[in-house]
């Protein structure tokens, strides 16, 4: 009889100690779950961040593209009063040969004209220089900005590394604590046959639960990852448009800038042609 009882007592004492066991083990479950909660709340504040520097680096690219407009349209102005300040020298010139009564008054109304041209072709070089200038400062800008957005990638690169490499960690960190407590359950529930069963099953329920949770979070981090290097291609193609977009203006510009340059050199032959036609006239009348 009191060997019965003491194998009664035993039994009490055992299965208490499982069901301690048991807690334990749920406890720490639960603090595991909690953990890979944070992990992934972490993980999406990040991502929040580099969202928020794509928006900066778009905003940059904006006020880029503005400044170089408004370079293009100062030069533009710059030209249309040049070339209505070579019109009216053009015209005071024509005006003092219709005037010229006398062989010296010819003389010093060509030395006049020699004078006119010159000035004409000083201002002409003067406009060419600052039109260079011009566009060796867009030059200059489109280069700062390449590199301001090769640097804004180069970061933004780096921080997508160290994302996957945190993330990896931390699944690497979740699949051990997995294993330690499999082992601790298999070893603790070994005991008692009867609250064996129950206590695999229970195990058996919260390692599917827990390896469903770990599946999740993998495929969570691997759509965070796709729609960062989505939007890192989106900002890589936007930089590239604005980029050829700020290269076409500056062909435009060059081209605009030739073209005046080879009208104002035909009006200076013109005039030069016309001023020779009435000094033969002049000299014909003499």
């Amino acid at each position: 009889m009191n060997q019965i009882t003491e194998l009664h007592s035993m039994n009490r004492t055992t299965e208490h100690h499982t069901l301690n066991k048991t807690t334990e083990l749920y406890s720490l479950n639960q603090i595991t779950k909690l953990h890979s909660l944070k992990e992934i709340t972490e993980l999406h504040s990040l991502n929040k961040t580099t969202e928020l520097l794509n928006t900066e680096l778009h905003s940059l690219n904006q006020n880029n593209e503005l400044h170089s407009l408004n370079k293009t349209t100062e030069l533009h102005s710059l030209n249309k009063t040049t070339e209505l300040h070579s019109l009216n020298q053009i015209t005071e010139l024509h005006s003092m040969n219709k005037t010229t009564e006398h062989h010296s008054l010819n003389k010093s109304t060509e030395l006049h004209s020699l004078n006119k041209t010159t000035e004409l072709h000083s201002l002409n070089q003067i406009t060419k220089l600052h039109s260079l200038k011009e566009i060796t400062e867009l030059h200059s800008l489109n280069k700062t900005t390449e590199l301001h957005s090769l640097n804004q990638n180069t970061e933004l690169h780096s921080l997508n590394q160290n994302n996957e490499l945190h993330s990896l960690n931390k699944t690497t960190e979740l699949h051990s604590l997995n294993q330690n407590t499999e082992l601790h359950s298999m070893n603790k529930t070994t005991e008692l046959h009867s609250l064996n069963q129950n206590n695999e099953l229970h195990s058996l329920n919260k390692t599917t639960e827990l390896h469903t949770l770990n599946q999740n979070n993998e495929l969570h981090s691997l759509n965070k990852t796709t729609e960062l290097h989505s939007l890192n291609k989106t900002t890589e193609l936007h930089s590239l448009n604005q980029i050829t977009e700020l290269h076409s203006l500056k062909e435009i510009t060059e081209l605009h800038s030739l073209n005046k340059t080879t009208e104002l050199h035909s009006l200076n032959q013109n005039t030069e042609l016309h001023s020779l036609n009435q000094n033969t006239e002049l000299h014909s009348l003499k």
